[in-house]
């Protein structure tokens, strides 16, 4: 296993992911990680390149899991290589954050980019664009956190206002009354 055969399989990776071929792009990536740690021991830069572009690919076709899991494996790995607050462990552990995103875990997002703007603020500034890079993306997951907590509270209102609606006609209708069934029914719905 050549070095420059690894690397032209994960040029024409990139390639086909540009042309949106991802199930392609997967198979020369898959080739190229397991290449790369047949010809090298322990986690190179390679490797953890071409696992990370991988992670990208699965995250593509739909596998978030799949994808936020290998991300995880190279934040760990590039961390222990090159440090916590590397550039390059930053840049996996942004992306890392999105993925998380993506997948719901907002809280988990939130503390991993907060994590990741406090050391590139640190080492790059607050006015550096990768560092403004990531506070938007903090941003939109702020906004996004905010929109389902308002969801979250008239979800709850509309709760409430179905059990109001049935306490008020169970006395003159009867708890088995239509009416007074659909809105205990839609309160639990709510799950409030």
């Amino acid at each position: 296993r050549d070095k420059r055969a690894l690397a032209a399989k994960g040029s024409l990776a990139d390639v086909m992911c540009e042309q949106n071929e991802l199930e392609g792009a997967q198979a020369l990536y898959e080739a190229a990680v397991e290449g790369y740690e047949a010809l090298y021991v322990g986690e190179d830069p390679s490797t953890l390149a071409a696992k990370g572009n991988l992670a990208n690919v699965l995250e593509g076709l739909g596998d978030l899991a799949g994808g936020r899991a290998l991300k995880e494996e190279v934040v760990e790995a590039q961390t222990a290589r090159l440090g916590p607050n590397h550039a390059g462990t930053l840049l996996t552990k942004g992306n890392l954050a999105v993925v998380m995103q993506e997948e719901g875990d907002l809280p988990g997002a939130r503390a991993l980019y907060e994590e990741v703007i406090e050391a590139k603020t640190q080492q790059l500034g607050p006015r550096h664009p990768s560092t403004l890079d990531t506070k938007g993306n903090l941003g939109v997951l702020l906004h996004t956190m905010a929109e389902a907590a308002e969801q979250n509270s008239a979800r709850a209102e509309a709760a409430d206002l179905y059990r109001a609606a049935a306490d008020a006609y169970e006395p003159k209708y009867g708890k088995d009354d239509v009416d007074v069934v659909q809105c205990r029914a839609k309160a639990r719905e709510l799950g409030a």
